[in-house]
């Protein structure tokens, strides 16, 4: 099924290529500030001139009436501003730090023409900026030069950002994987240079789709609160690098890092054991040049970085699954290149171009090993051939108060995935290169661990292209100064072809970790499925957005951000009216350029995934898939074997693993012709419903002051309220029977007027009918107060202090992390999804994160980053399907469920264990950095890095499992890295 570009979309398609549009300062800058004299009345009609001091490209702006100015767009770097003014002396500020997306108000008093003609000071730019209401902060090109970054990972740093938490999940830690608004990582909206770069599958739930290395990247702007209209199809923080570009000087540098086992602390588990750590370690080496083309016009460059890693994974099995599952450690292995290259082109005073194009292939051979808990047999490989973005830029300088800004960006991704038998010795893709897909071995799911070929494998040929232009007009008068922006955008997501084979070699199902063995009834498993029938799908999606946005200067005290943005998505159809209004102020109170009260309030939607639509066109009443489901069948708990009619529960075996047995293969066979000659009914179809986009009411109130030269302290208070939130209900879903399995509806009660189940598919049985529903019940709402400490690099040092006390709350039981949430988010009693209310997932209450570099001589430095996270808590769930549904993740009841084994959780008042009841394992981490840098004639140098990642040797363990089922319930069972140490050379020029 593809989507048609309506005529909404048709019409914004027009608007994009006519509109006035802006999207505003979404990989630029400005500057603004007033004119005196030195009797502190303002200068109509001075001359401002910006300058980028690497570039020579400069801007140029005229005082109004009120003396004041305003210069938008600006490419983020160092600049030189001057003012001329007849009579006057002319006065530079040399050295202004611009960075991506700041506002800097920056004054000048101006005397009288005398001796000197021209005066020139080195100015720093303002730490508060007073004319913003929104939340967030810049991390500066020294800090990702100089603090410590496990695995060179671009944006590790953004834990030092009040509002954040990093995935806590082991080789995840440093990743681009946060949460931020008490959102899912899904919610996050990743920028290059202004640009989008999501995955179009899971939005920011991994990272950037199209990485951007650190060594490529000059700076990066987090927004997590209030952003202005420009901003959206995200709740969560939106993230926007700023890459490195060429100057009027030729640079460059080459870089080798490297880590290996004699560096490594032992993993705890293996040390108890008296073992060692398995060969693992990093090699991450290259080079990068810019320079110009043309002085003062044209620059290029270019950045290639290699990564080959092998990140060590150790896990333990209970005795009883031997020798199926038995302790091992083994590495997952990451081979990734990196290429980036950037050109800018200054055609004259008025025009200027920019070109970026990112690469990176990256196969993957033990994907989320440790997380998955698998055998060495069960490991997943992950082959990104090439995720790639292409952007172009063309800024047009329209006199002195007005830009516009028209770009085009293509985000594409190639991945193939699957488990080994999908590829051959090279990692070439070889799908099912003849086989049938019962040959491939059937996945072995236990409570504590994985064997056998794990059931999942797709390929995705993810294609985005949008298009945007970019108007800003500046206006002097009508109750003070105005900044106006408006702007449209229009965005193609094509994925040709997908493969949607989650489970089509089949999954097999255990209560217990015992090994299979056909002789022994007790070993036999509970439960089988498998996806049967089609698995190509084409899918599509357009979203077409448009804002209008006044940053209202009412006097010099007092400034208003006034916005409003429209948001559409084809893929949610039932939402027409998606319109968000912003609200935001900004109040200096002494006028002194120190202090800002901030706050707003502003209503955020976000977009679906293409998760969705998969769902819908894969899991159709009447379509090409049917995924079949034994259901749950306990006989092995009292030693008897199970029966289905299938013969799918008796399967064979060979050496403790399950496989697919003849009758079994021979049932599938005759359904699956079922399925490919059509008109095959569904009976556990997914279905649609009102679905709507989600969104977020977010407000918040606090305040910025600059407490000496280069430092600032903040405290902000920001809440969040979702609505509009969407989950898969089951409608087929009744009341428990006397036996406490819930009873089946039928089709002329879920659906009397036929809406959903066509005429030629009412008489048949139906299983779970999942809908998705849009729902007041799914309302979340989330609480944090976020203190923060700025000490900008002055007096050879510089330091970040976060603390965020956080309260995050939804409605979701069986829901996977990412993108998925969004997708599939699952409930344990439908009839009731309020009930699963509680700490969301990665609910973490205290997080404290303190940055810290210096440079006490010469070229030494050295740099600590230090974080502790009270950590996500702990679903505890029975482990079974206790009531019938077909689901997994029923909690314990008083009285019912703890005769043997006592509920840890706090209970509601039915007695039922609440959702995330148990405190999961906090996080304690400290990194350290120490170098040195050589000077060397020209301009050269060689620097020599040490880094010390987790330096106190501290054990983070992994959340141990909440299953009741399992024999490691609340077991830690998965450390996090140990003490692991990076060396580092550098030269540069």
């Amino acid at each position: 099924m593809v989507l048609r570009i309506t005529r909404v979309g048709s019409v914004a398609l027009l608007m994009v290529c006519l509109a006035s549009a802006a999207s505003g300062q979404a990989g630029s800058a400005g500057i603004n500030g007033v004119v005196f004299d030195q009797g502190k009345a303002v200068l109509p009609g001075a001359a401002v001139t910006a300058t980028n001091e690497a570039t020579g490209l400069t801007r140029e702006a005229i005082t109004g009436a009120d003396g004041r100015y305003i210069i938008t767009t600006l490419v983020p770097g160092r600049y030189t501003v001057r003012v001329e003014f007849q009579g006057f002396q002319t006065q530079s500020r040399e050295q202004l730090v611009v960075a991506v997306g700041q506002e800097l108000t920056v004054d000048f008093t101006l005397s009288l023409q005398g001796v000197a003609e021209a005066v020139t000071v080195t100015g720093e730019s303002p730490i508060v900026e007073i004319t913003t209401s929104r939340v967030g902060t810049n991390i500066a090109p020294q800090e990702i030069d100089s603090l410590p970054s496990a695995g060179r990972s671009s944006l590790s740093l953004m834990q030092l950002v009040p509002g954040l938490t990093p995935s806590l999940a082991p080789g995840t830690f440093e990743g681009g994987q946060f949460n931020a608004n008490g959102r899912d990582t899904g919610s996050n909206l990743f920028m290059v240079d202004g640009v989008y770069n999501n995955d179009e599958r899971n939005g920011g739930s991994q990272g950037d789709q199209a990485r951007i290395s650190l060594d490529t990247m000059a700076e990066f702007q987090v927004l997590t609160h209030q952003y202005t209209a420009e901003f959206g199809g995200s709740s969560g923080v939106i993230v926007n690098a700023v890459t490195k570009s060429g100057t009027n000087r030729v640079s460059g540098r080459g870089f080798y890092y490297f880590q290996g086992d004699a560096l490594n602390a032992t993993d705890p588990f293996l040390k108890a054991r008296g073992e060692e750590n398995p060969e693992s370690g990093s090699d991450v080496y290259g080079f990068q040049v810019g320079g110009p083309l043309i002085r003062n016009k044209a620059f290029y460059f270019f950045n290639l970085e290699r990564t080959l890693i092998d990140q060590a994974v150790q896990l333990d099995f209970p005795p009883q699954a031997a020798p199926l599952a038995t302790d091992f450690s083994d590495a997952t292995s990451i081979k990734s290149l990196n290429t980036f290259i950037r050109g800018d082109y200054q055609a004259g005073p008025g025009h200027h171009f920019s070109f970026r194009w990112s690469r990176e292939a990256s196969p993957t051979i033990g994907e989320a090993w440790e997380e998955n808990r698998s055998t060495p047999d069960n490991i997943f490989i992950e082959q990104d051939a090439g995720d790639h973005l292409f952007s172009g830029n063309w800024t047009s300088i329209l006199g002195n108060r007005a830009t516009n800004e028209f770009k085009v960006t293509h985000v594409r991704e190639d991945l193939l995935q699957g488990n080994t038998q999908y590829f051959d010795e090279d990692l070439n893709f070889i799908e099912l290169n003849g086989r049938d897909q019962f040959d491939i071995g059937s996945d072995n799911r236990h409570p504590d661990f994985a064997s056998g070929p794990r059931a999942t494998h797709g390929t995705g040929k993810g294609r985005t292209y949008v298009i945007e232009d970019a108007y800003t007009w500046v206006k002097n008068g009508w109750g003070g100064d105005h900044t106006f922006k408006t702007g449209a955008s229009h965005t193609w997501s094509l994925v040709r072809p997908r493969i949607l084979g989650g489970n089509d070699n089949g999954t097999i199902t255990f209560r217990h970790n015992l090994p299979y063995d056909p002789a022994s009834a007790f070993t036999y498993p509970s439960r089988f499925s498998i996806r049967l029938g089609e698995i190509y799908f084409n899918l599509a999606d357009n979203r077409t957005m448009w804002f209008l946005q006044d940053k209202m200067q009412i006097n010099r005290n007092l400034t208003l951000n006034l916005g409003v943005r429209y948001d559409y998505q084809t893929l949610t159809s039932q939402t027409k009216d998606a319109f968000a209004p912003r609200l935001g102020f900004a109040y200096d109170p002494t006028g002194a350029g120190k202090t800002v009260i901030r706050g707003g309030v502003g209503k955020f939607y976000e977009y679906a995934f293409a998760g969705v639509e998969e769902n819908l066109v894969s899991q159709a009443v009447i379509g090409p898939a049917f995924t079949f489901d034994t259901g749950e069948d306990r006989s092995a708990d009292t030693g008897r074997i199970p029966v289905h009619v299938s013969g799918c529960l008796e399967p064979s075996g060979n050496n403790g693993l399950a496989v697919i047995s003849p009758a079994c293969r021979s049932y599938l066979t005759n359904l699956r012709n079922q399925v490919n000659a059509g008109g095959f009914i569904n009976t556990e179809p997914t279905v649609d419903g009102d679905r709507r986009l989600g969104y977020l009411w977010s407000f918040s109130i606090g305040v910025k002051h600059e407490v000496m030269r280069n430092l600032a302290v903040s405290a902000d208070y920001v809440g969040n309220r979702g609505r509009n939130q969407t989950g898969l209900i089951d409608i087929n879903e009744g009341p428990p029977g006397p036996n406490g399995i819930v009873t089946r509806l039928g089709v002329n009660v879920f659906d009397p007027t036929g809406e959903l189940i066509p005429p030629e598919a009412r008489n048949a049985t139906y299983q779970r009918v999942l809908q998705y529903q849009t729902l007041d019940s799914l309302n979340t709402d989330y609480d944090s107060m976020e203190l923060a400490l700025e000490k900008r690099y002055s007096d050879r040092w510089s330091g970040r202090f976060a603390y965020t006390l956080a309260r995050a709350r939804d409605v979701a039981s069986g829901a996977a992390t990412g993108g998925a949430v969004t997708v599939g988010k699952r409930f344990s009693n439908d009839l009731n999804p309020r009930e699963d209310y509680a700490r969301t997932n990665f609910d973490n209450r205290h997080a404290v994160a303190l940055g810290f570099n210096a440079s006490p001589w010469r070229g030494l430095g050295a740099g600590a980053v230090f974080r502790y996270y009270s950590g996500y808590p702990i679903n505890e769930i029975i482990g079974t399907d206790v009531n019938g549904d077909r689901d997994n993740f029923d909690r314990p009841v008083r009285g019912v469920h703890d005769l043997a084994r006592p509920i840890l959780s706090p209970v509601d008042s039915n007695g039922r264990a609440i959702r995330n009841g148990i405190d999961g394992e906090r996080q304690v981490l400290l990194d350290l950095r120490f170098q040195y840098i050589f000077d060397m004639p020209r301009s050269q140098t060689i620097g020599f890095f040490w880094e010390i990642y987790n330096a106190t040797n501290q054990i983070n363990y992994q959340n141990p499992t909440g299953n009741r089922q399992s024999s490691q319930f609340m077991i830690p069972v998965v450390a996090g890295d140990m003490r692991t140490m990076q060396l580092g050379l550098r030269y540069t020029f």
